[in-house]
C-alpha cells in the first residue's frame, strides 16, 4: 500500500466493525445476488441483504470487491486493528479500576495492572514491585 502517514481515524458502526472482522479472517464472496454467493455468505452467518447494505456503507478504501470476492484493504485492516486495540485498552482500564476498587490485599496490584496496560511498566518490574522491591 502506498499510504503514507498515520492511519486516519475512522469510526465504524457495529455492522461495519463485524464486516471488517469477518474480512480480516478471510475474504467473502461478492454479494452478486447469485444463489452460490448467498449460500457462502449464509455459511459464514451473514444475511446477504444485510451484507450488501453494510458493504455499500463502508468507508471508502476499507474494502474492495473484485473478481467475485470481497476483501479487506490494508487501510481496512488498520482500522479494524486500531478499533480492537482501543477496545482492549478500555477493557484493561476497567480491569485496573475494578482491581483498585475491590483489591483487598495490596493496592500495588491495581497500579501495576494499569501501568502494564499503558506499557509504562514491564511485567518483570511489576513482579518486583508486587514482591515489595519498589
Amino acid at each position: 500500500m502506498d499510504h503514507a502517514g498515520p492511519t486516519p481515524y475512522i469510526e465504524l458502526d457495529a455492522a461495519q466493525s463485524e464486516l471488517l472482522a469477518q474480512l480480516v479472517r478471510a475474504d467473502l464472496p461478492a454479494p452478486d445476488g447469485t444463489e452460490a454467493s448467498a449460500e457462502l455468505l449464509a455459511a459464514r452467518g451473514l444475511d446477504p441483504d444485510d451484507f450488501r447494505g453494510t458493504l455499500a456503507g463502508m468507508p471508502l478504501g476499507t474494502v474492495r470487491t473484485a473478481d467475485g470476492t470481497t476483501s479487506v484493504t490494508a487501510l481496512g485492516a488498520a482500522v479494524h486493528y486500531r478499533a480492537r486495540v482501543e477496545q482492549l485498552e478500555l477493557l484493561l482500564s476497567r480491569i485496573g479500576g475494578f482491581a483498585d476498587q475491590h483489591g483487598t490485599a495490596d493496592r500495588r496490584f491495581a497500579a501495576c495492572v494499569r501501568e502494564m496496560a499503558h506499557e509504562t511498566m514491564a511485567p518483570a518490574e511489576a513482579e518486583s514491585r508486587m514482591r515489595g522491591g519498589d
